[in-house]
């Protein structure tokens, strides 16, 4: 095989023959359109849709594909390193992939060179489906569907020791140790003062500076766990339009052992505009709780589930208090992005009134981690 492609260009025949002949062993590709494609929305990475055309066609090749690069931005590629993301999804469809339990894309190539942190996938083309308009927020039907399979996917890994044999699925928050993830905070608070960067957005303006206490001790280990999808919003999801396609969920960078309702608060305070989220939010919660009842998940009941939905809100928000500089904003869209992305968790913040918790956290986390150590050793939330 061809020297591996970095980016779009560096495409070749000759290559994406070789790469395919992984999974097809007589495909020979003759011609090839490569377009870029998610300009402000693959924040990590470059992807392209490329048709294909062959010297031979057969009716189980893939007329085009999605092909999924490294960021050629090295501050990206540095920020993606320190956090395992290309590992992680490459992982994951080598690993996983189609047995995850719900719908994603097939992979037909995977490569990672650790030493530059450069990568190429090679996914199924799930056109003509698409993903909604995250700035404008996703339709509540859309959401439902989200739903029911973000309770499928947790109910099937809720506290499965399997994931403990993945050693890119380690829980997302100890890639950072504490002591650098506290500096790295409290320069993103010092940078949002001077630039004002959350001054539209008064809740998080507010609670951001109480968020450092939080880091006085090791967080206690996700529990109950599951496989989670790490970054679950509408850019993410794939739905069926008028002219074909599947639901599928895409972009598995942040994938990993951790705490499952994270992936609710994600979807519920990125994906949908404030009005949707203030009008259907109850009814969502409930949803997913009863699904994963159906779905045999035992001794999780509904107080439990609504205190780590408001502690998750509190993560979302550390998250987002944290500096975005390696990831890239310049695009039109992306800048919109984030404004949703500052808006609907400000208003959610302020809804759940998560400044009273966040005063009383602090001095709440020894107990957790403490009951949390008991339920690991003495029981613990399963599955029937």
């Amino acid at each position: 095989m061809t020297s591996m492609p970095r980016i779009a260009d560096d495409l070749s025949e000759e290559w994406l023959t070789s790469a395919l002949r992984t999974r097809f062993p007589d495909i020979e590709v003759r011609t090839f359109d490569a377009r870029i494609i998610g300009l402000g929305e693959g924040f990590m990475g470059q992807l392209a849709r490329v048709g294909l055309d062959y010297e031979t066609p057969h009716a189980s090749w893939p007329q085009s594909l999605i092909v999924k690069f490294a960021s050629p931005n090295p501050e990206t590629r540095k920020m993606a390193r320190d956090r395992n993301l290309y590992h992680r999804e490459i992982g994951f469809y080598r690993d996983i992939g189609n047995a995850v339990g719900v719908p994603v894309p097939d992979c037909y190539f995977s490569h990672h060179e650790v030493e530059s942190n450069h990568f190429v996938l090679l996914l199924e083309d799930l056109a003509p489906g698409e993903p909604s308009d995250q700035v404008e927020g996703t339709d509540r039907e859309t959401s439902r569907q989200v739903i029911e399979h973000l309770a499928r996917l947790h109910a099937k890994w809720w506290n499965d020791d399997r994931l403990e044999q993945f050693g890119w699925a380690r829980w997302i928050i100890n890639e950072t140790p504490m002591g650098e993830a506290l500096a790295m905070l409290e320069r993103s608070i010092a940078d949002a003062e001077a630039s004002g960067r959350f001054d539209a957005y008064p809740t998080m303006k507010r609670l951001m500076y109480r968020l450092p206490p939080l880091f006085a001790m090791e967080p206690a280990p996700p529990y109950p766990f599951s496989l989670t999808h790490g970054d679950l919003r509408s850019d993410n999801i794939i739905r069926p339009t008028q002219r074909g396609g599947r639901f599928a969920i895409i972009d598995w960078q942040l994938a990993g052992k951790g705490d499952p309702i994270n992936d609710l608060v994600r979807w519920l305070v990125q994906s949908i505009s404030i009005e949707d989220r203030q009008a259907s939010e109850q009814d969502l919660l409930k949803l997913y709780h009863e699904r994963l009842l159906e779905h045999g998940v035992t001794g999780y009941p509904w107080k439990a589930f609504i205190n780590a939905y408001k502690v998750n809100l509190i993560v979302v928000l550390l998250m987002f208090s944290m500096s975005m500089d390696g990831v890239d904003q310049t695009p039109d869209r992306a800048k919109a992005l984030f404004h949703e992305f500052y808006s609907r968790l400000d208003s959610a913040l302020a809804d759940w009134e998560i400044e009273k918790l966040l005063r009383v956290l602090p001095y709440m986390i020894p107990f957790m981690k403490l009951s949390t150590w008991l339920k690991l050793k003495f029981g613990r939330p399963s599955r029937r």
